[in-house]
């Protein structure tokens, strides 16, 4: 019997679960999307699809989190610029092209304490 209520209650569990979903927008999926490589496609599948699409660029917006993310396109689909704002965790990463490959800038903002 006893093994049979925590059968119940695992699959009950695993269906919560899947019903609420895994929130793909993680710092460690961002950080896997390649600037001149990736291409839409890519970045649905690592970040998941975005809150909102303008003309090439998605926005991503966890507002519990007071994360912002930016992808930006051109227009063969492939990602040109992406933006992590965490303000949360005083982050700010902000990928710029250069002449010769993409360079990757991170501004950390701390608070100060009185």
């Amino acid at each position: 019997m006893k093994t049979k209520v925590t059968f119940v209650s695992l699959l009950l569990t695993l269906g919560v679960f899947f019903l609420v979903g895994c929130d793909q927008l993680t710092r460690e999926h961002y950080e896997m999307i390649t600037v001149n490589v990736d291409k839409e496609f890519d970045v649905d599948k690592m970040i998941g699809e975005p809150d909102s699409k303008i003309s090439g660029l998605w926005l991503y917006e966890r507002e519990d989190k007071h994360l912002v993310v930016k992808i930006e396109f051109d227009d063969d689909g492939v990602v040109t610029r992406k933006e992590w704002i965490d303000a949360m965790g005083g982050t700010w990463d902000d990928s710029q092209e250069s002449g010769d490959d993409s360079v990757y800038e991170s501004t950390t903002i701390r608070k100060s304490r009185k």
